[in-house]
């Protein structure tokens, strides 16, 4: 009688395919001395269909033979278990499987698991900017002009350290073929492409004075008064701002504890930027005003202590305040700057009244006082032009000496 199934179809002619049905045949190959079997839609009728895939799996065959054969690179919709990318992988495939690896922590790397906030940014360069740019490449065929090529292009109004920031999940990725031996050797490794030149900006440090800061206060009210009155007189980064709550407010002891941060990119408060930032800040008498304001609003909700005025819920990040900070920098007819510079303001107060630099580098969450310092060197220079009277007055013997020919006459 025979099988009435091998029986429905002819044979294709063509060395391992398979009609399977009126739309589609069945391709066959070993892999890792397993058979594996495909289905291809296509015209089983049509000889220009079949020969277009007996090619295809000639060269698949081919590729398993030198160890280039990647499935999703051949059949990218085919859902895949324990996808082993080879040599022969696409980096619009590589590149994400390599996100996802690296998420959770990469031993023989020496990376610890990333930040979710990280992680989104890493994925969202991935899929935005480096697929559209090299997806087509293999991994091992990328090369250092490839790199060079892009950087003239999309570096035009990009910086450099923009530019390295975007190539580093490549760059990590290439180097862990090289450890997964898939590649011999990282080609761009060394390649550091230089966009626009970054210009001296003079506001990288350009911190409010006191009628800005007025002014300001007085063109906000309510959730948002408190928020930026808090945000001058503690120098806190607004993604720590937003993930403050009221335990973390000791009122006897004075001080908040910050030991967490949300960012835009975060959907729960994360672990603060660095460990240095995970610290207790000391509350000054205004930074407490704009608590004891605050209380009326959240306290009795109990946990977050800032809320956005106009969601009456806790703020998601910080995108959300920079909105509200434009329209209250307009009304306050202030020329605008980031928020961030509320924590510049609040350093360049604390230097100019010659408070101690190590306390402001605690209260800032600072490495240690060297970096401080670093950071405001030129800012104390600039803003304290009694600088080095101090000293002066200590030691000087002008009022012991006034006519005495030894003194220099200084002119």
């Amino acid at each position: 009688m025979g099988n009435k199934r091998t029986e429905k179809y002819k044979p294709t002619g063509f060395k391992g395919i398979k009609q399977t049905s009126e739309t589609s045949v069945q391709i066959q190959f070993t892999l890792n001395n397993k058979p594996k079997r495909v289905k291809i839609k296509c015209d089983p009728s049509c000889r220009e269909d079949l020969a277009e895939i007996a090619d295809t799996l000639y060269e698949i065959k081919k590729e398993i033979r030198n160890g280039d054969f990647d499935f999703k690179r051949h059949f990218p919709n085919k859902k895949v278990k324990n996808y082993n990318p080879s040599r022969g992988t696409l980096l619009k495939d590589y590149l994400p499987y390599f996100c996802e690896l690296r998420k959770d922590g990469i031993q023989k790397m020496g990376k610890k698991p990333m930040a979710e906030s990280t992680y989104r940014i890493n994925r969202m360069q991935i899929e935005q900017i480096l697929i559209p740019a090299f997806g087509h490449i293999c991994i091992d065929e990328i090369c250092e002009n490839d790199i060079f090529g892009w950087a003239e292009d999309y570096g035009k109004n990009k910086t450099s350290k923009t530019l390295s920031n975007i190539l580093s999940p490549l760059k990590q990725a290439l180097d862990y073929a090289v450890l997964d031996k898939m590649i011999t050797y990282n080609p761009i490794k060394n390649i550091t492409p230089f966009g626009q030149i970054k210009s001296e900006k003079i506001n990288k440090h350009n911190p409010f004075d006191r009628d800005e800061m007025h002014d300001i206060l007085m063109a906000c009210d309510g959730q948002l008064h408190n928020l930026i009155r808090f945000a001058f007189f503690t120098g806190l980064r607004s993604s720590e701002l937003v993930a403050l709550t009221w335990s973390d407010y000791d009122p006897r002891r004075k001080t908040i504890s910050v030991n967490k941060a949300k960012t835009d990119w975060d959907d729960d408060p994360a672990d603060v930027k660095t460990a240095a930032s995970d610290r207790i800040v000391q509350l000054s008498p205004t930074a407490i005003h704009a608590l004891d304001c605050q209380k009326m609003h959240t306290k009795l909700a109990g946990k977050e202590i800032f809320h956005n005025p106009h969601s009456k819920a806790p703020w998601q990040g910080s995108k959300p305040i920079r909105k509200q900070w434009i329209t209250v920098l307009k009304n306050a007819r202030v020329s605008y700057r980031k928020p961030y510079q509320t924590r510049h303001t609040y350093a360049s107060m604390q230097l100019t009244e010659g408070e101690n630099l190590a306390f402001i580098s605690e209260q800032l969450g600072h490495t240690d006082a060297a970096f401080t310092l670093r950071t405001y060197a030129s800012y104390i220079q600039k803003h304290r032009p009694d600088a080095g009277y101090r000293a002066d007055a200590a030691f000087t013997d002008l009022d012991i000496h006034q006519s005495s020919d030894k003194l220099i006459e200084f002119r």
